[in-house]
């Protein structure tokens, strides 16, 4: 009877020890699901041709006001843009501010209006940066990196979302349930508060999921992520991990788009960020999950630069077919960035 008693008492000792260690060493839960389908075979084994089409133009100049960096870019059916960027904010508490723009032909702008601030004592109370947006069901969702962290000075982010019917707001926030109020994340970091975190997404729409981009960095691992949701109103609802897709060596932030005349995924970014001799690169994938190498750009590419954003349409879609227009921050001294608009092409 006390042997039956003590291996009773082991066995519930050890199944508590093995549910703790489980428990410690997860970091991000990743949903099993049959391996992911592979848009187009023959993705894989294609060649392209990158190149510049122009030198494109500066649509911000440093000495106006610091920086806008981190553009999302959205290309309209009628050939107009919408375009939201990261501003300095108050020059206080609050660090970043998102800005929008509009133009009829990608060269001449509207002045900028303020779109999105930081919720005063909330989990986004530091600053609101990275925009990165799509949009359905009637509504634009603004995706976007946060922290409530003042001690940090830019770490311990999170990524957060807000929606407006306009482009340029007014937007709310989801708070955790539905849209409005005090904002809670979309995707949490749980990492160490030193740690830079979770943040700069980007959207794509294919086959009824929502893909979403997004960064990750700590000390132990730095990639690209994704996660995917359904398309209804409440998506964030919805979100299901899949995992690390591009592990990140010495690129930047990617801008992941759907390419409807190649029918793949590509994923752009700039290598070397902030060093001179940086350049543009873009990766592949058949399926939007496994990214591969394939074009790099420096011709016609500011040094310095980094955080870029790609045109795309509402839905995250692009077509080689014709001139892709892209954006990003360029500059040597640290937060004084001007920022370049220019058009390449892919063949």
């Amino acid at each position: 009877m006390e042997n039956k008693t003590f291996r009773h008492v082991l066995y519930i000792c050890i199944t508590i020890l093995l549910l703790l260690t489980g428990t410690a060493c997860q970091k991000e839960p990743v949903e099993e699901e049959k391996e992911e389908e592979t848009i187009n075979p023959e993705a894989d084994e294609r060649e392209y041709v990158l190149e510049a089409v122009d030198d494109g133009d500066i649509i911000f100049y440093a000495s106006d006001d610091y920086y806008r960096y981190g553009p999302s870019i959205m290309k309209n059916e009628d050939g107009s843009y919408d375009a939201w960027f990261s501003s300095p904010g108050n020059s206080g508490s609050q660090w970043d501010w998102i800005t929008y723009r509009h133009s009829d032909d990608g060269k001449n702008w509207s002045d900028e209006t303020v779109v999105l601030k930081p919720t005063p004592g909330s989990k986004d109370q530091c600053s609101v940066c990275d925009p990165g947006v799509i949009y359905f069901g009637g509504y634009y969702y603004l995706a976007y990196t946060a922290t409530d962290y003042y001690e940090g000075k830019g770490s311990y982010n999170m990524a957060f979302v807000a929606r407006s019917k306009h482009p340029d707001g007014p937007f709310e926030k989801w708070n955790g349930s539905s849209w409005g109020g005090d904002p809670e994340p979309i995707i949490f970091y749980d990492g160490g508060k030193d740690n830079w975190g979770i943040g700069e997404v980007s959207f794509v729409i294919l086959q009824e999921d929502l893909y979403i981009y997004y960064s990750y960095i700590d000390i132990a691992d730095s990639y690209i992520g994704l996660y995917k949701a359904d398309l209804i109103e409440d998506w964030p609802s919805s979100i299901r991990q899949k995992g690390p897709v591009l592990y990140r060596q010495d690129h930047d932030s990617v801008e992941v788009v759907y390419d409807e005349h190649f029918n793949t995924f590509f994923a752009f970014t700039m290598e070397g960020r902030l060093t001179e001799g940086s350049f543009l690169s873009v990766y592949e994938s058949s399926n939007g999950k496994d990214f591969v190498k394939k074009m790099e750009l420096k011709n016609m590419i500011e040094d310095y630069s980094h955080n870029l954003g790609v045109s795309k349409s509402p839905s995250g879609h692009i077509d080689t077919d014709k001139d892709i227009l892209i954006g990003y921050a360029y500059g040597k001294d640290w937060g004084k960035w001007n920022t370049r608009f220019q058009r390449v092409r892919i063949s």
